[in-house]
């Protein structure tokens, strides 16, 4: 059962610390309250758990996961079990982000390191959780393409000094392969990063949403990864096309070489007709 939106989770809290973990693959929501029923439910989509009084978990599809007031036991506990989810992969070990949110504050108000909320409803968990979820799930996709790039650009760099393609037939594709699988699957992923449907009621939760957006710069971030990827796919377009035009000239070789064969085989049985003859 869900809870109410707008009534707040624990009057007598004062503060929460939150930490935002990252995990490879996608998370399934659905499967994941499936294959543990025992954790209470407050929020289906996105996932919002409370394991215990005063501490609640949120899960995105995405692959990250938003801890409030989390203990170490519990930190290990959900990594195992997601672990044990078919899909979900290892936890990014050099991803992690913290904030400090206080509570009772006179206004909503968002710093760099500190949130500061009139009141925890379950909307507010779920606005600043998606947050902060972006910007690791963000730092890891980041992370993901800046690999991809620091592969394909030796490659562009190669090009333009030299004017050829210097990496063999398979080494080629298995880099626009693995350029291709990056975007795919980042591109997978952002469409994730929409506005929380709870910001299009309230005017109050979407100035929240939107200092939120602002602090973690997730706009210029996002923009910034977008032209990262169509990079990509340019270089794995140019790619594909030298390793075609690389193949037509193989082929045009070889039946250059061919044609010479055949002439200089009929002009060694003429010549071996005239002098034998």
């Amino acid at each position: 059962m869900t809870a109410p939106s707008s009534i707040p989770l624990d009057p007598a809290a004062s503060h929460c610390t939150l930490v935002a973990d990252c995990f490879e693959g996608q998370i399934d929501l659905r499967a994941f309250r499936a294959r543990y029923p025992h954790h209470r439910v407050l929020c289906a989509n996105p996932l919002v758990l409370e394991p215990e009084a005063g501490r609640w978990i949120f899960l995105e599809k995405f692959g990250a996961v938003v801890f409030w007031n989390p203990t170490e036991a519990l930190l290990d506990e959900l990594q195992a079990d997601l672990q044990g989810l078919e899909g979900v992969g290892r936890r990014v070990d050099r991803i992690r982000d913290e904030l400090r949110v206080v509570l009772g504050a006179p206004a909503d108000h968002v710093g760099f390191n500190e949130v500061q909320l009139r009141e925890l409803t379950l909307d507010r968990l779920k606005i600043v959780s998606l947050a902060l979820a972006q910007s690791v799930a963000l730092e890891y996709f980041e992370g993901t393409v800046r690999e991809a790039l620091a592969r394909v650009q030796p490659v562009v760099h190669a090009l333009r000094a030299r004017g050829r393609l210097e990496l063999r037939h398979r080494e080629a594709l298995k880099l626009v392969g693995f350029a291709m699988e990056v975007r795919a699957a980042v591109l997978e992923n952002l469409t994730l990063f929409d506005d929380p449907p709870e910001t299009w009621e309230s005017e109050a939760l979407a100035r929240l949403d939107g200092a939120l957006y602002d602090t973690f710069d997730l706009e210029e971030r996002l923009a910034a990864l977008q032209q990262k990827i169509d990079y990509l796919a340019d270089a794995g377009a140019r790619v594909l096309d030298l390793l075609a035009t690389r193949k037509d000239q193989r082929l045009e070789w070889i039946i250059i070489i061919l044609i010479l064969v055949e002439v200089l085989h009929m002009a060694w049985t003429e010549l071996g007709s005239r002098l034998f003859s």
